[in-house]
């Protein structure tokens, strides 16, 4: 029998290796192989969670976030630590996490530097 077992969000980005650097040093994903020559592609992961990254030469990226929608969003464990952890390094926090009764969820965002909206969020509905 087949399943899926994973996805990954696709983001064109402007500058690959500033992305790589935001997602590494403020976000704690894997500083990631990079391809091409120039590099013009990547693949950080972080807790078997990747996002694809991929460098465009002029054309204009719209992201979801610029609507204040999510372009990504990470179920996690640890919400207000993870939360923290983005705060003291940096992060472009969108939101403060909050709660979400009508989906029983805690969540707070995060804009990357080309303002992809990642959403990071814990169950609460067993609280």
């Amino acid at each position: 029998m087949s399943k899926i077992i994973g996805s990954s969000p696709l983001f064109f980005v402007k500058d690959l290796i500033a992305s790589v650097d935001y997602y590494h040093d403020v976000l704690g994903f894997s500083r990631p192989q990079l391809w091409g020559d120039p590099p013009g592609f990547a693949i950080p992961v972080r807790d078997e969670f990747s996002v694809m990254l991929s460098q465009v030469e002029g054309e204009e990226i719209t992201p979801n976030g610029r609507f204040d929608q999510w372009d990504a969003y990470f179920w996690c464990d640890g919400l207000e630590a993870l939360f923290h952890e983005f705060e003291q390094n940096g992060a472009n926090i969108a939101h403060a996490p909050v709660d979400r009764p009508l989906y029983g969820m805690r969540e707070f965002a995060v804009k990357d530097i080309d303002g992809y909206m990642l959403a990071f969020a814990e169950d609460t509905s067993a609280a």
